[in-house]
């Protein structure tokens, strides 16, 4: 990982990460589930990309509702697959690569997971920390 691409990393996109871990149930699963269900969100971003570029020929606005629909039946589709099941972190990850601009360049699709993770570690550590804090006071 080089330096430049750290730096990259969007600081709003931990935003994004923190609060998809606790929507996801907490603890170590639901921390799993953030993590993969933002990464394979963001590269449907990709997905679409590419889907919208191949029906570019029939003009707006089909090529992006072709693109939304496809993308959008694909994740509901893996999301029966349990490690992928965290369906608005699918759809969390996907909308920040587009935010973020990713398009087809692999070291912003890493600059952005890398920020998604991170926020959805701080939402981890913040949920041991606090758990640990409110048992000492009990």
């Amino acid at each position: 990982l080089s330096a430049v691409t750290a730096l990259m990393a969007p600081a709003w996109a931990a935003f994004i990460g923190m609060p998809l871990y606790f929507a996801s149930g907490g603890g170590k699963g639901g921390l799993g589930k953030t993590f993969a269900a933002n990464t394979a969100g963001s590269i449907m971003s990709m997905v679409m990309g590419l889907i919208m570029a191949g029906t570019s020929f029939l003009g707006n606005p089909a090529p992006i509702a072709i693109g939304v629909g496809l993308v959008s039946a694909i994740i509901v589709l893996y999301s029966k697959w349990p490690p992928l099941s965290y369906i608005p972190g699918c759809f969390a990850g996907c909308s920040a690569a587009f935010a973020f601009g990713v398009g087809y360049d692999i070291s912003l699709l890493l600059a952005l997971n890398i920020a998604m993770w991170s926020g959805a570690f701080l939402g981890f550590v913040a949920d041991v920390w606090g758990n640990a804090m409110a048992k000492k006071t009990e």
